[in-house]
This record gives structure tokens, sequence and C-alpha cells, in this order.
């Protein structure tokens, strides 16, 4: 009856997988699983995605998570989702337990400052000790020694069996998003919650792996509403009644799941064409904070890449320059500049604008390829680059 508790000192998540694949076909059952600086990493959340339900219920721990649900910093003044706004809007990425750390090193340096009223380092260290101070990120005091001193968060990897693959804080409890499941099911229970869809919602799975059906189901994955036997009239027609009334519980969720389902479709195609506008704008903030709501809706960073890059793509490929901007006095002045001559041709242009070792675009990355060099259409502002609807000649 002893507790068995397994920590994994590994460097890659891809050995996690082997060594819980084989635990799994050993059927070596644990009550934890300890994964430490391994389960909030981009590239275990992607396994989870990809179908790898050995990686549920593995335990990490870290010193901070975007999701805190603390209140405002006293100096701060900022909540754990107002900080994770703010550094995405400016960097266009979402902030490690690195980033809160030092934004709230920073609050504790300037806090004490502000309480010493001098930069004496004498004055700020003798603050620095005394601190006690409430942030976003964590309670944050020090000790004799100097380290602060704070509680860790405790995260889990979500079950498989419930579509959820970010992990979630278990404790301190009072900062938990979700309930902390000890000990963890056994691998027998775990693959049957996944290949019975939980029984199909008619039992429990049980730790050797089958199904305990509830009464009036049957079948493997109590999938079957059993047969009655009995004559008696009372019976039959009590059945019956079950029976009907589970057959319009079922079309009211199947119901209810289409239009849940249709809602967050309609939500993504009007998110997609809100970035598309944006990033045919160049508007950086409205693109950070789309990203921000697809992500909310389970796209994961790589894939809200691809489509990015595909649209820059697109809309390079598509885009025109515009007329008036070729009539401009802008334009004018550039080829001047470029050309050295007062009125140049078509072809004084092409040596002046792309011949030259720094032309136009050179040093520039092309949304097309990647690669260095990009079109001259692709160095001008939104107001001068649009949907090509004309064709002009030079000549």
């Amino acid at each position: 009856n002893n507790i068995t508790i397994l920590e994994l000192l590994v460097s890659r998540v891809s050995q996690i997988r082997t060594i819980t694949e084989i635990m799994e076909d050993l059927q070596f059952n644990v009550y934890a699983v300890i994964c430490p600086a391994k389960v909030l990493k981009t590239d275990f959340v992607d396994a989870l995605e990809s179908g790898w339900w050995q990686g549920s219920y593995i335990l990490d721990s870290t010193p901070w998570l975007p999701s805190s649900i603390r209140g405002p910093g006293n100096f701060s003044n900022m909540t754990s989702q107002e900080f994770v706004e703010e550094y995405e809007d400016t960097w266009g990425e979402m902030p490690t337990y690195l980033a809160a750390a030092q934004f709230a090193a920073f609050c504790s340096l300037a806090q004490a400052i502000e309480s010493a009223a001098s930069l004496r380092h004498e004055d700020v260290a003798a603050q620095l000790r005394n601190m006690s101070l409430y942030e976003f990120y964590a309670d944050i005091s020090f000790g004799p020694t100097g380290p602060v001193t704070m509680q860790t968060i405790v995260v889990q990897a979500p079950s498989a069996s419930d579509n959820v693959t970010t992990p979630q804080a278990v404790f301190p409890f009072q900062e938990a998003t979700a309930r902390f499941i000890f000990p963890r099911p056994t691998w027998a229970q775990q693959r049957c919650r996944i290949t019975t869809s939980k029984c199909s919602g008619n039992g429990e799975c049980t730790t050797t792996g089958t199904c305990a059906c509830d009464e009036g189901w049957s079948g493997n994955a109590c999938e079957q509403l059993r047969v009655v036997a009995e004559t008696d009239e009372g019976v039959v027609l009590q059945t019956l009644a079950v029976a009907f009334a589970s057959l319009i519980a079922v079309s009211t969720l199947m119901l209810g799941l289409w239009r849940l389902c249709h809602c967050r479709y309609r939500l993504e195609r009007r998110l997609l064409e809100e970035l598309t506008q944006a990033i045919a704008r160049e508007d950086q903030r409205k693109i950070a904070s789309t990203r921000r709501r697809l992500a909310y809706c389970g796209w994961n960073p790589r894939k809200i890449d691809r489509f990015v890059c595909s649209i820059r793509r697109r809309q390079s490929e598509e885009s025109g320059i515009s007329l008036a901007y070729l009539l401009s006095q802008e334009f004018l002045e550039l080829a001047q500049r470029c050309t050295g001559l007062k009125d140049p041709t078509f072809y004084d242009l092409a040596d002046g604008f792309f011949l030259k070792e720094e032309g136009i675009g050179a040093c520039s990355v092309c949304p097309r390829d990647g690669e260095l060099g990009c079109s001259f259409v692709d160095t001008l502002p939104p107001k001068y680059r649009q949907g090509a609807t004309h064709f002009l000649s030079w000549t």
C-alpha cells in the first residue's frame, strides 16, 4: 500500500512520451508523475493536442501562471491578465514566468526606492529586507540571505478524455483553477475513458478498464439500452418512457452541440477576417489582440503564425501600387533622389531603384518566400498598397 510517486528528470518531451507509453504497456501504475519544467512548454501541450493521452495528470511547478487569479498588485496595480495583454501588445508573444519575475523585481526595487526616499544602496537594501509586497506575481518578501520567499504553484496536465489541453493550477487551493486529481487513474481506466467516451455517458470506467453500466444500460461501452424481458405492462411502459426521455435529452444535447460548434465556427471566421484586415492595415495592436482571441478559441501559436504568413504572402501577391502614389510629389522626389535626374525614364528608375547594391527592398524580408529582398510594393505603407484592380504598362 505504499504510495508510488515517479519523478522524470529528462531534457525532452519525446523522452517523457516514450517512458509513459512503456509504463502503460507494462501497466505500471503510479499515484503521481512529476516532470519539472516540462508541462507548461509548448511542445508538451502540442503533444497532448496530437492525442498523447498518456501525458494526462502529469504534475509540474512554476512560480507564476498567465491565468493566475490573484488580484491587482499593490505597486503595479495590474492583474496577471493585464500584464499578459500589455506584454503581448508590446512584444507579440505570451510572457513566460521569467518575464513576470523580472517585472516583479523592478516593482520591488521601485517600491523600495520610493519608501526609502533615497538612492543610497544601504537605504534601499534596508527597505528590501523589511519588504512585504503583494503583487500579481507573488507575495514578495526577502529572507535573511536575500532570495525572495514565495509559494510555488503546482500545475497538472488535464485528462485527454475531457478534450482540454491547457495545464491548470491545482495548488495552492486559493489560486487553483482545476481540481487536483490524486491518485491519478490507472492506465486501464484512462484508456477506457477515451475508447468508450466515458462509457457513453451511461456508466463509469473501473480501475481494471471495464465499464460499470448504469441501471438500464448494457454493452462493453454501456451503449445499449437493456431489453425488458418482463411482460408486466407497467414495467414496459416505464422502460419506454425512460427511452423516450433519453431520446429527447440526446436530441437536445446534439442540437446544443451543433449550435455551439456553429457559433464557434462563425466566431473563428470573424476573427480570421479581422486578422486579415489588421495585417493589411499593419495594425500591430489589433493583430496582437486578435491572435490572443484566436488562442482562446484553441489555436496554438504555430497555427496562427502559419495563417499570418499565408495572408501576408497572398496580400503581397495580389497587391498593387496606388496610382495616386505614382502621381504624387513623394514618388517624384524618390525617383529624382534615387536616379539623380530631374525627369527620369522607366529605365533610369530600374537602375536607380533596384540595380544598386542596396536597392529598394534589398534589406527587407519578402513575405512570399521569407528571404531577403522584397518587391517595391511590399515596401509601401498600406495607404499606397492595396489589392490590384488594373494593369498599367510603363510604356
